[in-house]
């Protein structure tokens, strides 16, 4: 550990050299989004460490909502690696603070109702705003389509309008 090893590649494999002498050659694999691994490079040390790591994320979780909690469970079984895992619900629990408590839970409903487990899936229906749009929905009020403006007028306008005309 802590030493500078070689390493020849081409388009197939990848060798790996420890002081001119042969440690070890790993097949490439080209499929987007996925780590090619050895079996035997999975220490099972490593993977408590990250076992103890979720849970704290977990109890972290709980801790600010339930919802919050259950959406990072079910992130952690969507992801394939337990990095990837780690990486994901780290990066959650983060957007509690850029985004507020209330955002973040309501983001989290929104992504486990359209089945979408991940940070960037997070992160996105919370700058988009999907999540006030949701709630709007979900209080049954249908969304203001026009702005606000001071020349635009409405029915009220218009029936108030007739009804003088009728007076005269």
């Amino acid at each position: 550990m802590g030493d500078t090893v070689e390493l020849l590649y081409d388009g197939d494999t990848v060798e790996i050299y420890h002081k001119f002498r042969h440690i070890t050659t790993h097949r490439k694999d080209d499929t987007p989004f996925t780590y090619s691994e050895k079996p035997s490079h999975k220490l099972s040390g490593v993977l408590h460490e990250y076992r103890i790591r979720m849970d704290d994320i977990y109890r972290k979780a709980c801790e600010i909502d339930p919802v919050l909690e259950e959406y990072i469970k079910r992130v952690a079984v969507a992801k394939k690696y337990p990095v990837q895992a780690v990486r994901s619900a780290d990066g959650i629990l983060s957007l509690v603070e850029r985004f507020g408590h209330d955002r973040v839970v309501l983001s989290c409903q929104v992504a486990m109702e359209f089945g979408m487990f991940g940070y960037n899936e997070l992160e996105s229906i919370l700058v988009n705003r999907e999540d006030e749009k949701y709630h709007v929905q979900m209080e049954g009020q249908a969304p203001e389509l026009t702005p606000k403006h001071r020349n635009l007028r409405g029915k009220d306008y218009f029936n108030s309008k007739n009804m003088d005309k009728n007076d005269k």
